[in-house]
């Protein structure tokens, strides 16, 4: 029986998946070696990036984007987690967190599962205007669910002070997110044909190498930042781990696949 061999594209499909493993192995470790503030932070807001690679490129399967963005958006809750649970607890501060995720939940299940990771962009699904609760009381309830969540965090005043930059942090990007679903036009469908790029590989290469250079640029910033403060040995694993991770994600959510016949 002849067994086709997996094309370019199965293995990258499962790079930025091996990538993120390893990620996570290795800042766990360092983290249980007595670095675990700056673990939570170098964990915390990788989603956010996939979000924006899947969005503005429309290249990565939103197969693969969904499990991409499901798996680091648990971690960086997780260590969310951590942070806020080992501080004394506010109830007003409790229930202002779980009315802001309780209304991303809602706003995420009347959308349902693809249109909310982007079926629209990435896998072409039609048009739609969504007026079931909440969508016709607020706009954007997800984001703003998500704003309130993270505000509510801040409530709680020994975790506002050891820990205001992660939540502000997590706000300021969910803030991002919302000018970029409001103000930046994703270059799939009918945005890339308007490009002209439908249809040519190397064009949209051409297009992705300034993002990777970008990529590769800010995760060696970033690298370089844990390092010195994390010292030699801990700081060349982590830097290293989020230097080869950002690569990968921007390689594997800008490389276009095969172009439509």
């Amino acid at each position: 029986m002849n067994v086709m061999p997996p094309s370019p594209r199965d293995w990258h499909d499962h790079a930025s998946l091996a990538s993120a493993v390893v990620l996570i192995t290795l800042v766990a470790l360092v983290a249980l070696h007595g670095h675990g503030p700056l673990a939570i932070y170098a964990l915390s807001f990788w989603h956010y990036v996939l979000y924006w690679l899947a969005y503005r490129h429309g290249a990565v399967a939103m197969r693969v984007f969904k499990r991409d963005a499901v798996m680091m958006k648990t971690v960086s809750l997780v260590a969310l987690g951590f942070a806020y649970f080992a501080t004394p607890l506010d109830a007003l501060s409790l229930a202002v967190i779980a009315g802001g995720f309780a209304l991303n939940s809602v706003a995420a299940r009347a959308l349902g599962a693809d249109r909310t990771y982007y079926g629209h962009e990435l896998n072409d699904l039609p048009h739609q205007r969504i007026m079931a609760f909440p969508y016709g009381w607020v706009s954007h309830p997800m984001l703003v669910g998500n704003i309130a969540a993270f505000g509510g965090t801040l409530l709680n005043a020994p975790f506002r002070d050891d820990w205001w930059p992660l939540a502000t942090l997590h706000i300021a990007l969910n803030f991002g997110l919302l000018a970029m679903e409001t103000a930046v036009t994703p270059l799939r469908g009918g945005a890339r044909a308007a490009h002209g790029v439908v249809g040519s590989t190397a064009g949209l290469r051409r297009r992705a190498l300034p993002t990777r250079v970008v990529g590769v640029t800010s995760g060696a910033i970033i690298g370089a930042i844990l390092g010195a403060h994390l010292g030699a040995i801990p700081g060349a694993i982590v830097g290293a781990a989020l230097l080869a991770h950002t690569v990968v994600i921007y390689f594997c959510y800008t490389l276009p696949s095969s172009p439509p016949a």
